[in-house]
């Protein structure tokens, strides 16, 4: 009895990433292993040579689209797949040398997960960082047990989202029936379909690194209110969705969009948007009143008078 190839589509989304995205595919080149390999880079409406540079690589496919986000463009390159499995990486990242292999491994194994992740190890100019994100958040065995499987990931991951894209690989069925990536979702895309996946299906986790994450300025998850905003209209997704319906589930979520509005109340009082942060802490409050609802707007409203009476002095001393 023979057993059949697997193929691996790997699907890329680039917008203006001509510095990157010649390392970027040439880690994924080198992966090895019994599989076959399909690549995809998508490219977004790049203004510079992302296309042009993609186009001269052997055997890759390259498709171009206007500018629609990540979610979109991860979206046209899964629908272009042909693989079996579907894995992810943005075009300034990389991959180590057997990635790939180690994580089929994993779910070639177990046939009940929808998906496998891997530890990330991020690097800046200045090199690799010292610990791993599963060594920073205490993750892996330590916080799952020596078994790869994790049947409880929808609870765990509405505390902390513990998957990086790039070290994601998925059965394309299973990515096909929840539906892809929300195109109008342009941060925390990523937790929105963790969430989907999750609701219905075990996923997997492999403990080797299976991401080299790049940081640099242009980072699109460095803006904390961003974040913070686009990571509670996912949890009001999931206050809509049939999951929610038990009242323990539903309180959940409502306390956790209540704490992520208090949380962009201090950041926005730290950084002097004292109006800014009234109104976040009043959102906090429509969502779950309580104590920590009236000690936020008590701050953020003592802090913004004691801002126009600094005015006022300063005016009057100025006249």
């Amino acid at each position: 009895m023979t057993t059949c190839t697997p193929m691996v589509s790997v699907v890329i989304p680039a917008h203006n990433a001509q510095s990157h995205l010649p390392e970027c595919l040439a880690s994924v080149i080198r992966q090895a292993g019994d599989f076959m390999l399909e690549i995809i880079v998508v490219d977004d409406g790049s203004t510079d040579a992302t296309a042009d540079i993609a186009r001269q690589w052997e055997n890759i496919k390259c498709l171009t689209q206007c500018n629609r986000g990540p979610s979109a463009a991860r979206n046209t390159g899964i629908a272009e797949a042909q693989g079996e499995f579907i894995a992810l990486l943005d075009a300034d990242d990389l991959w180590p040398a057997g990635k790939l292999a180690a994580q089929l491994r994993v779910l070639q194994q177990h046939p009940e997960a929808a998906m496998v992740f891997g530890d990330c190890r991020q690097f800046d100019d200045g090199g690799p960082w010292l610990r791993t994100q599963f060594e920073r958040g205490g993750l892996g065995h330590a916080a799952w047990g020596p078994v790869p499987v994790l049947h409880d990931a929808y609870p765990r991951l509405l505390r902390d989202n513990f998957i990086t894209t790039g070290s994601v690989v998925l059965r394309r069925a299973v990515l096909t029936e929840v539906g892809g990536f929300a195109e109008d979702l342009r941060l925390v895309e990523d937790l929105d379909l963790w969430l989907r996946i999750a609701g219905g299906y075990p996923i997997a986790w492999c403990g080797d690194v299976c991401l080299l994450r790049r940081r640099h300025a242009a980072n699109t998850s460095r803006d904390p209110q961003a974040m913070g905003l686009a990571f509670i209209e996912v949890l009001h997704r999931q206050i809509g969705s049939d999951r929610s319906q038990t009242d323990t589930l539903a309180r959940t979520l409502n306390r956790l969009v209540a704490n992520e509005y208090f949380h962009l109340c201090e950041l926005a009082l730290g950084q002097g948007q004292l109006s800014l942060g009234i109104r976040r802490a009043w959102q906090g409050l429509g969502t779950r009143p309580g104590p920590q609802s009236l000690w936020c707007i008590g701050k953020a409203a003592a802090r913004l008078l004691a801002s126009r009476r600094g005015r006022a002095r300063q005016r009057r001393t100025d006249g």
